[in-house]
C-alpha cells in the first residue's frame, strides 16, 4: 500500500507487444498499441465536438446533452481499464470501505521497458489536457450564460479529474514500489556476495596479508 491506504499490486500478462495491431497513418506506426490510443483519443474528442458544435447539426438539446454525457462515460471507463492498462502499464480503481473510508488499488506492470515511450506520452498527454480543456469551458459557458450546458461541463471536469488523480497516485506507487525493488536487490546482492565463500576468503586474505605487511613497510 501506500500512504494514502491504497494497495498496490503487479499486473501480468499486460501490456504486451502485439496486443491489438491494426492498420493506421505514420501517426500510428509509433504505437504499439494503435487501437488502445485510437479509443483514448476518440471519445474525448467525441464528448467535446458535440459540445462545441452540437447546435450546428443537431435541434435537439436533449440528445446533444445525452450523447455527451455517454461519450464522457465512454471515456471514463477506457481510459480507466483499458487504455492505462496498456499504453503505460498502470490501473487503478477505489472502493468505499464498511467504516465509509476511501480505499485506493493500484496495479503497475513488473517489467516497465514493455512500455512505448510514445505511447505513454499521448497518453498524460490527453490525460492532463481534458480536464483543462473542459474547465477552460466551463469558464465560458458561465461567461456567455449558456447554464443549460454546465451539468455536462462539470461531469467531463470530474470523471476526468478522477483518471488524472487515480493516474497519478498510480504511478507514484509504482515509482515507490519499483524503488524499492531496486534496494531489495541491491541488498540481497550484497549479502550473496558476502556469504560467497570465495569472496569471503579473499577478503579475509587480504585482510591478513596487509596487516603485517604494512607495519614492516
Amino acid at each position: 500500500g501506500n500512504a494514502l491506504g491504497g494497495q498496490s499490486g503487479v499486473m501480468y500478462g499486460y501490456g504486451q507487444e502485439g496486443d491489438d495491431v491494426v492498420g493506421g497513418g505514420p501517426f500510428l506506426k509509433f504505437s504499439k498499441h494503435p487501437t488502445a490510443l485510437v479509443f483514448h483519443l476518440l471519445f474525448k474528442g467525441l464528448a467535446l465536438f458535440l459540445y462545441i458544435f452540437g447546435d450546428w447539426f443537431m435541434s435537439s438539446f436533449v440528445l446533444t446533452f445525452v450523447l455527451c454525457i455517454i461519450f464522457l462515460a465512454f471515456d471514463f471507463w477506457t481510459t480507466k481499464n483499458v487504455s492505462g492498462r496498456l499504453l503505460v502499464g498502470l490501473r487503478w480503481w477505489s472502493y468505499v470501505k464498511d467504516d465509509g473510508s476511501n480505499e485506493w488499488v493500484f496495479e503497475s506492470l513488473e517489467d516497465m521497458t514493455d512500455i512505448s515511450a510514445f505511447d505513454s506520452r499521448i497518453f498524460w498527454g490527453a490525460l492532463y489536457a481534458s480536464p483543462v480543456v473542459w474547465s477552460l469551458l466551463f469558464v465560458v459557458g458561465v461567461l456567455r450564460l449558456k447554464f443549460e450546458y454546465l451539468p455536462v461541463v462539470v461531469a467531463a471536469v470530474m470523471m476526468s479529474g478522477a483518471n488524472v488523480v487515480g493516474y497519478y497516485k498510480c504511478s507514484n506507487d509504482a515509482s515507490e514500489k519499483m524503488q524499492s525493488l531496486m534496494e531489495q536487490g541491491l541488498r540481497q546482492g550484497s549479502v550473496a556476495a558476502l556469504g560467497n565463500s570465495r569472496v569471503m576468503n579473499w577478503l579475509l586474505s587480504a585482510m591478513i596479508t596487509s596487516g603485517p605487511n604494512s607495519n614492516s613497510n
